[in-house]
């Protein structure tokens, strides 16, 4: 029986488990209240040493005695690890409240405070300090007056920073064989002005071409007579006949070139005497030509032309012509 009494006797309670009784403060300020509780917590701390079975009454009393007895010690020196959970829930009830307004103000200043560091930050650290200025024109430009109204987007764009020193002509690759006719220089954007001085020019230059195409011609209407295979000997005659007709156009442009040179000639010796210029239209051209090409011909080459010229311009108004009024 002894041994159970024993086994039920109760423990006495730790600094941390001891209840403690809530005093009405009688100064509102902080370090009044905060004195008297640690008083109050070394006072605990002695009764808990001294006598284990004591009650609430006894308890007072001594926490008055300890704390007479504490208050020449240094606050300072106390051990915040003995001081219980009731103590600092009752100093920290007894501290006035701060204000959520108050709060909400102090993080604004700081948010203001951070923003003005960033600002700068992003002014120094662009080149130039570009950087500050082009994200607050970004985020003036965000912002609109209602949400209904147009996002404005800015027109300026920034300048790169390749330069260009010395502007050099872009290299163009070409084929001369399926270039425009005439074509004397590298680039296709640097061409002539003016075409038929430079359809001249280019006749002029390759003038030594019109031999090679005679002699390659020859060799052409030899192999013609030579040429045993009817398919062969057909597209070696229309080879002939193509190199003739490109032949006799570049000597009709020639006479016309010759025919407007003359012209010119005599008009600029008609200026020198005072007179007026006088140009001749292409209907002029063409007749002048056709009467030179026909005063170096006989009388029966005369007709042949004539004749032959009317056969073409017959056939081709008959191409022209409608089935149903053609003649059968």
């Amino acid at each position: 029986m002894e041994r159970s009494q024993s086994s039920k006797r109760k423990f006495p309670f730790s600094g941390l488990q001891r209840r403690v009784r809530a005093r009405k403060d009688e100064e509102p300020e902080i370090e009044s209240d905060s004195n008297p509780s640690e008083e109050e917590v070394s006072g605990d701390d002695d009764d808990d040493q001294d006598s284990q079975g004591s009650g609430e009454d006894e308890e007072d009393g001594d926490d008055q005695s300890g704390s007479s007895e504490d208050d020449d010690e240094d606050p300072s020196s106390l051990d915040p690890s003995q001081i219980s959970f009731g103590a600092l829930a009752k100093a920290q009830a007894s501290m006035p409240k701060r204000r959520k307004h108050a709060r909400k103000g102090e993080e604004d200043d700081e948010d203001s405070d951070n923003s003005d560091v960033s600002e700068e930050d992003t002014r120094g650290g662009g080149a130039d300090g570009f950087g500050g200025r082009e994200s607050e024109r970004k985020h003036a430009l965000q912002k609109r007056s209602s949400k209904h109204a147009p996002m404005e987007v800015t027109a300026k764009r920034a300048v790169t920073r390749k330069r260009e020193v010395v502007s050099v002509p872009k290299v163009v690759a070409r084929d001369p064989r399926f270039g425009p006719l005439g074509t004397t220089t590298t680039s296709s954007s640097r061409r002539h002005p003016n075409p038929a001085m430079e359809e001249e020019a280019t006749r002029r230059n390759y003038a030594f071409l019109d031999k090679y195409r005679d002699d390659e011609m020859a060799e052409l209407k030899k192999e013609v007579k030579k040429a045993r295979d009817p398919a062969a000997k057909e597209k070696l005659q229309r080879a002939v006949m193509s190199m003739q007709s490109r032949k006799q156009m570049l000597e009709r442009r020639d006479a016309e070139r010759a025919v407007v040179a003359e012209h010119r000639r005599q008009e600029k010796e008609l200026v020198k005497q005072g007179k007026q210029p006088f140009y001749l239209k292409k209907s002029e051209q063409k007749k002048r030509v056709i009467m030179d090409r026909f005063a170096g011909m006989k009388k029966g080459q005369v007709d042949k032309a004539i004749e032959r010229k009317r056969k073409k311009l017959a056939s081709k108004e008959r191409r022209e012509m409608p089935m149903e009024r053609r003649e059968r």
